[in-house]
């Protein structure tokens, strides 16, 4: 690999120093092409110009988690205000690990957007056009979490009204933003990304390089949000047919039976940006590192023919053969890239064509993902009953993307159809707390810091 922090990029810059109070530093401006490019390819969330940055703290917040007593007692007060839904999440002295990586990458983002047209070319190891389609991709995918995250679920009856997340388009630190509306951010998204499609390549040398397919899954999820479904499936076709193939999980198996901490064979280790099937990496940035699965999730899955619990689910401690009192848990090495992975772009196809009123091309988006995901002579799906069939998809998707970053914002839009709603319980120390279908809760607290440093930005009702 390409060694990306040969130059210390600095960043005079900071995540707009209104957001933020952290300026990271470094010992030199950026200034070519190829500067802009290493940016681009600090994939690094260690690194202080990480631009891999993926999002968290909402995980343990959905109904696929679990906090156990014992791991909540030491734990840092946000993990705990997670779980619980908790009116704010972070003390007023501490960083919102969210809100500052996403306008971090937008700073990042809005440097080189102004810069790379007339920036000099160095030693063209990076065309223009990938870096400003990479750009603009970072950028969109940025704003799209945050706007999701920090505002309600996109409605078109009052999306020009809804209060969205500030949207800077330029660098400069002195400048304060309030916040724009939901219709706003989302058609800056829009716009960034129908502009990266035309300047990014089929394919990168590594995954958290930008590339015209995660431009597409991007659009995908975006027009699913929107419920603009004819859109959604198409763009998720535009990826299927650059990158159909997904990784068969019956090829996959335990060096030790029943514990797969200890590896696995015919799976890249380790680093999530070389697992199968992802199409953009982003890295997790969670509160908790413990991924136990609540007794809701674990009833979806056939332990017997669904190779994903087969594969990757354990009760035991981590790498030991100690049964877990706390119950079942993902291990470390799966799949749980936050970015765009294909497994996803299966299930939205599905879901999006059904929504369109084609069950025939929902169930083959369906069973495509299935075929690869469960034994070998695992019926495919035949149900042709539209809301029998959508739950099944929806279903599908929860263990397909698990911890992947998605539930939380599928319980936000699958929640304004009643069909859909649901009211989800947490218990921790003996006590209940409830999250009932449309709660304020839904939508994450502006970090009070932030509103300390900017008072233009408006707090989301509790």
């Amino acid at each position: 690999m390409r060694n990306i922090y040969a130059i210390l990029i600095v960043l005079l810059f900071s995540s707009c120093q209104d957001f933020v109070d952290e300026t990271p530093k470094g010992n030199l401006i950026p200034k070519t092409v190829d500067d802009m490019g290493m940016i681009l390819d600090a994939f690094d969330v260690y690194e202080p110009n990480a631009i891999a940055y993926g999002h968290g703290n909402q995980t343990l917040m959905t109904d696929d988690s679990k906090l156990p007593d014992d791991i909540a007692s030491s734990a840092r007060p946000s993990v705990v205000n997670s779980y619980k839904w908790a009116e704010h999440l972070f003390d007023v002295s501490v960083s919102d690990q969210n809100w500052d990586g996403f306008y971090h990458v937008i700073y990042l983002c809005n440097y080189i957007l102004e810069k790379i047209d007339d920036a000099p070319e160095g030693a063209g190891e990076y065309s223009r056009a990938f870096v400003k389609g990479s750009a603009l991709l970072n950028r969109a995918h940025s704003f799209f979490i945050l706007v999701n995250l920090y505002a309600e679920h996109y409605d078109e009856n009052t999306a020009s009204t809804a209060l969205g997340v500030p949207l800077p388009l330029e660098s400069d630190i002195n400048t304060k933003y309030g916040r724009a509306t939901v219709a706003d951010v989302y058609a800056q998204v829009l716009i960034d990304l129908k502009e990266a499609v035309k300047l990014l390549p089929n394919k990168s040398e590594y995954t958290f390089q930008a590339t015209k397919p995660a431009a597409f899954g991007l659009l995908s999820r975006f027009y699913l949000y929107r419920g603009e479904y004819k859109k959604s499936w198409q763009y998720a076709d535009s990826v299927l047919k650059i990158m159909p193939e997904l990784k068969d999980y019956n090829k996959i198996e335990q060096y030790e039976p029943g514990q797969p901490d200890f590896g696995l064979d015919n799976w890249a280790p380790y680093s999530g940006w070389e697992k199968p099937d992802v199409i953009l990496y982003k890295d997790m940035g969670d509160l908790s590192s413990k991924y136990y699965m609540s007794d809701e999730l674990l009833v979806l899955f056939d332990p017997t023919t669904d190779l994903r619990y087969r594969n990757f689910v354990t009760n035991y401690k981590y790498y030991s053969f100690t049964e877990d009192p706390n119950g079942y848990r993902y291990s470390d090495e799966a799949d749980v890239n936050r970015g765009i992975s294909l497994g996803e772009v299966y299930l939205t196809e599905a879901e999006a064509k059904l929504r369109d009123n084609d069950i025939d091309g929902a169930l083959k988006a369906l069973n495509d993902l299935r075929v690869k995901r469960y034994l070998v002579g695992t019926a495919d799906v035949s149900e042709t009953n539209s809301d029998a069939l959508l739950q099944i998809i929806l279903d599908e998707r929860r263990r397909e993307t698990l911890f992947k970053g998605l539930r939380w914002f599928d319980l936000k839009r699958l929640n304004k159809d009643a069909k859909t709603a649901k009211t989800i319980t947490h218990t921790l120390f003996g006590k209940s707390y409830t999250l009932e279908p449309g709660s304020n809760r839904y939508v994450l607290p502006i970090p009070r810091k932030v509103i300390e440093l900017n008072s233009l930005i408006e707090q989301n009702p509790r």
